[in-house]
C-alpha cells in the first residue's frame, strides 16, 4: 500500500476517474458500433439476432477485460485516511 500525500491521493483519484470514463466512452461506443454494423444481418447466434449477442454479450466481456486493464495498469493501493491531519493533532 502506497503512503501518499493528502494532494496525490487526489490527483490519483483524479486520474482513476478519467480512465474510467475513457473506458465507459470505449465500451458504449463498441456497444453501438456493434448494433449499427450488424442490425441488417439475419445470422443468429445463441439463438439471438447476431447484433444483439455480439453488442451486449460482447459488450459484457469488453467491459470485464477493460476492467481488469484499467485495475491492473492505472489503479494505485492507497490508505484513505487522513494520515497527515492526524499526525498534526498527535
Amino acid at each position: 500500500m502506497k503512503k501518499l500525500s493528502y494532494r496525490e491521493k487526489f490527483d490519483v483519484m483524479d486520474r482513476e476517474a478519467r480512465m474510467t470514463l475513457v473506458l465507459a466512452v470505449i465500451v458504449t461506443a463498441a456497444f453501438w458500433l456493434a448494433v449499427l454494423l450488424l442490425r441488417n444481418r439475419s445470422e443468429l447466434l445463441l439463438g439471438m439476432p447476431l447484433w444483439f449477442t455480439v453488442s451486449c454479450i460482447g459488450g459484457y466481456l469488453l467491459s470485464v477485460a477493460g476492467v481488469i486493464f484499467v485495475v491492473k495498469r492505472w489503479f494505485v493501493d492507497f490508505d484513505l485516511g487522513d494520515d497527515e491531519e492526524k499526525e498534526g493533532r498527535e
